[in-house]
């Protein structure tokens, strides 16, 4: 009884999937995930501030990564910054409205999207002057966002805490003591073994690669989102006339490190000026069929671990067949091949209706008003080649 129950059921839901448009219920297997960062564009691109919106089983997203946390060491000890258009965290660690946004983190993780919370960005403001202050920084991140009530240092999102650290560094000041930030978040991970947290992080595609390379070779990280973008005439996705795409180097390049074992991501443009921002980064940004190309040739490399967009923003205000950038990736990665149509564009970009204003903040430390209103590209960086 209940095997011809099961089949019935099969039978409706293959009839369902093959009459209706793309609903993108399913999730890709581990090793073939979507990750979207959320907080910050560039380029006049605003995502929506509903973070949870990007949580439906129509938004074909896997992973989200909170941009940024970027004001850190050089005797700060607690990170800062601006997560979305309305969380804003001081200096000191504490929140100001973002409390909507810890809800809807609580929505992403129980509807199966797993939530990273990223130190860094271009527009950045962080230096470490010691193996002691980065292991400060690392345990007072654990006690602000990890699933413990030790400590005293304040909780921006209360007692939701993420599924793990990002680390998108694009200058090099004090990156030696990076891996002792990252061996005490690993030491605090033990503490909570009902619960499985990630290291992450968003190096760029040259090989040394000239910010996060140090650290990669002396830290362990599970996952890696390259950014094969804004580098030519490095390296590239390989399209367009670009730079040759080096997937398999970074392949060579962390074997022989403590994250031997990470995954690599392939790291896109989610739009024609998501890479920097402006024209010149159109160079940069290629269509569902060419990234299906290129995820088909590597998805059978035991290292592929899938795709990363920069960013959310971008993914929305780029429409194809109706669907956003993201859930063509999501269709990419499931098919092989990118979605004929979808039955929701899943999220909407949304203007800036409140910004956070600290109430307190020293000289200095006030969030920048371009990251506030989100317009600072993650990926502005220029080029050191």
């Amino acid at each position: 009884m209940y095997l011809r129950t099961i089949l019935a059921k099969l039978s409706l839901l293959a009839s369902i999937v093959s009459a209706a448009p793309l609903q993108l219920l399913s999730r890709q297997a581990p090793g073939a995930q979507n990750v979207v960062y959320w907080g910050q564009n560039g380029g006049g691109t605003i995502e929506n501030n509903d973070l949870s919106t990007y949580c439906t089983s129509q938004s074909g997203i896997d992973i989200i990564v909170l941009a940024f946390l970027y004001e850190f060491g050089n005797g700060n000890t607690i990170a800062s910054g601006t997560i979305g258009q309305s969380c804003y965290i001081s200096p000191a660690g504490e929140p100001q409205q973002c409390d909507a946004l810890a809800t809807a983190i609580e929505t992403c993780k129980a509807n199966g999207v797993k939530v990273m919370i990223s130190l860094g960005g271009a527009a950045s403001a962080w230096s470490l002057l010691s193996a002691a202050e980065a292991q400060t920084i690392g345990q007072n991140l654990w006690e602000a966002y990890g699933n413990t009530a030790a400590g005293s240092t304040p909780r921006p999102f209360g007692s939701t805490f993420v599924d793990g650290f990002d680390f998108d560094l694009e200058s090099n000041s004090g990156n030696e003591y990076f891996q002792y930030m990252i061996s005490t978040l690993r030491s605090n991970f033990a503490s909570d073994p009902g619960n499985t947290y990630y290291i992450t992080g968003a190096p760029q595609c040259p090989i040394p690669e000239p910010n996060m390379g140090e650290i990669i070779s002396a830290a362990q990280f599970d996952y890696l989102w390259v950014q094969f973008y804004n580098n030519n005439p490095v390296c590239s996705l390989g399209f367009n006339g670009n730079a040759a795409f080096n997937f398999d180097a970074w392949v060579s390049f962390i074997a022989t490190t403590p994250s031997a074992g990470a995954k690599i991501f392939i790291g896109a443009p989610a739009a024609p000026l998501a890479a920097n921002g402006g024209v010149s980064g159109e160079v940069y940004y290629i269509p569902p069929t060419d990234l299906a190309t290129l995820v088909n040739e590597y998805k059978s490399n035991a290292a592929f671990g899938g795709v990363m967009l920069w960013a959310a923003g971008f993914s929305d205000s780029n429409i194809i067949d109706g669907c956003t950038f993201a859930q063509e990736v999501h269709e990419i990665l499931l098919t092989g091949s990118p979605a004929s149509s979808c039955s929701g564009t899943g999220t909407l970009t949304t203007t800036v209706t409140s910004t956070p204003t600290p109430t307190t903040s020293p000289t200095g430390t006030s969030p920048p008003t371009t990251t506030v209103t989100g317009t600072v590209g993650a990926y502005d960086q220029v080029s050191p080649f």
